[in-house]
């Protein structure tokens, strides 16, 4: 009995354990800005080699951590290298302070290639009033770009919601590690629960059965095979929905695996009742 209520305190803390981690990656917050950048945006308009460049900037921001990726390009560059990158916070034709920087510097430049040159970097941080600052009011920010020609700003542009998706947070490849070793143990914990069970049940009804014959026999393959086709088409059906990436995919469907096994054994426990 003791052994039988120990199983189901492990079943019940690792469903928990999982279940946080796989809802932490869901209430992650993404929200998207992007801003078309032109030298004529920068105060004042760029007048020099530098007047026809060009370029965009998408911002992703993580609420849930206050993190920034910056994915920029930008054309018709004359200058050699760009020098700077960030987010300042100040309406159109206004010159604003630094709020957010990519951590690009004088010492560290984007080479500019015939004209053009481009820059992705995430994990960005950022602060939180800042943060709250700029969802309550996007346009009151801007990306700035600087050149080696236009050290107080090459190209710029206001900064615009693009989207943002509630839950749209994903496992990470650790997090995925976590689940299926939680679900793994959750499956060894069912299997054993419902081995004593039948075998209680034997038991009471006295009915003669071999020493090996508790647990070896719960697997119901045609259930099994049942069950695992239900789970792994809606799982399926939810990363096409969601545009999952491969590591994902193989994760949720492994998962899945493990999943309809626990279920499948629930499933057949019921039934025998």
């Amino acid at each position: 009995m003791k052994k039988s209520i120990a199983s189901i305190a492990v079943v019940a803390l690792t469903i928990l354990a999982v279940g946080s981690i796989m809802m932490r990656s869901a209430r992650a917050d993404i929200v998207t800005f992007q801003a078309q950048l032109l030298a004529s945006n920068e105060v004042p308009p760029v007048s020099n080699a530098d007047s026809n460049a060009f370029g965009n900037v998408k911002v992703v921001l993580d609420t849930s951590t206050n993190t920034f990726r910056f994915d920029w390009g930008v054309n018709n560059i004359a200058s050699p290298t760009i020098i700077l990158s960030h987010i300042h916070e100040g309406p159109a034709g206004v010159s604003g302070p630094v709020r957010v920087d990519s951590g690009i510097t004088p010492a560290t430049p984007i080479a500019v290639v015939n004209g053009s040159a481009s820059f992705s970097k995430s994990g960005i941080s950022g602060p939180a009033d800042v943060v709250q600052r700029l969802l309550a009011n996007p346009s009151g920010f801007y990306f700035n770009i600087h050149s080696t020609l236009n050290p107080g700003g090459v190209v710029r542009g206001q900064l615009v919601v693009q989207q943002a998706v509630p839950g749209a947070g994903v496992p990470t490849l650790s997090e995925w590690g976590a689940i299926l070793m939680g679900l793994l143990i959750v499956a060894v914990s069912v299997f054993f629960l419902v081995g004593r069970v039948r075998g209680s049940m034997m038991l009471s009804s006295g009915t003669p059965t071999a020493t090996f014959e508790g647990p070896m026999k719960v697997a119901d393959w045609r259930l099994l095979a049942k069950v695992t086709l239900y789970v792994e088409v809606a799982i399926a059906l939810a990363l096409v929905a969601l545009s999952a990436r491969l590591l994902d995919v193989a994760g949720a469907l492994t998962s899945g695996l493990v999943l309809a096994f626990i279920v499948h054994l629930v499933i057949g426990g019921v039934r025998r009742r």
